[in-house]
């Protein structure tokens, strides 16, 4: 058809683009000289690893984590009330900055108070409170049903059925919303 790969990109353009893929930042004045007068070889590698280093990297990928599992500062619906789940919100950034194994990832947000003996406060290290931190993820479902939600069945079912919709998209990448109204021999 005709068609030709585009030319390949001045530095001044690669070093902003990688910055905002990886970073979620423009680059410094500095870093973009420093970049246009690196003449080694493996420049971009080693502007990669830099940028890979950052802290800012996690916060970077864990919008997209945290898009998906629905976070929120509030429980959601007409009573909106603060919920202090901020903790589960640095567990995710601190999992994409140590490149966190996604099978480690997805235990500890499922199971991870079934992890370690975490009922001796002798035995509790930093590790397994990451990993009870983790289960914040279970509670990303709205709530607007008020704190005596467990006495309350009907309400309690619609948590239940949000969080395993919240599951499924995450964890299986597919809706499961139409589960809940209608029974097809497929579903």
């Amino acid at each position: 058809s005709g068609f030709k790969p585009s030319e390949e990109a001045d530095r001044v353009t690669l070093v902003r683009r990688l910055s905002f893929d990886l970073i979620g930042l423009p680059p410094t004045p500095a870093e973009v000289d420093a970049f246009i007068n690196d003449d080694q070889p493996r420049a971009y590698e080693r502007l990669v690893d830099r940028l890979l280093k950052s802290p800012h990297y996690g916060e970077r990928m864990a919008i997209y984590w945290l898009d998906v599992v629905r976070y929120a500062d509030s429980n959601g619906y007409h009573a909106d009330k603060p919920r202090p789940i901020s903790p589960y919100r640095d567990y995710v950034i601190r999992a994409f900055n140590s490149d966190k194994p996604y099978s480690r990832f997805l235990q500890e947000q499922l199971a991870g108070d079934e992890l370690a003996d975490y009922t001796d406060p002798e035995k509790i290290t930093p590790e397994i409170v990451d990993n009870l931190v983790a289960t914040g993820f279970l509670r990303m479902a709205p709530d607007g049903t008020g704190s005596d939600i467990v006495n309350r069945v009907p309400e309690r079912m619609e948590v239940v059925a949000d969080e395993l919709e919240i599951f499924g998209s995450t964890i299986l990448g597919l809706t499961l919303k139409c589960a809940r109204c209608h029974s097809h021999k497929y579903d």
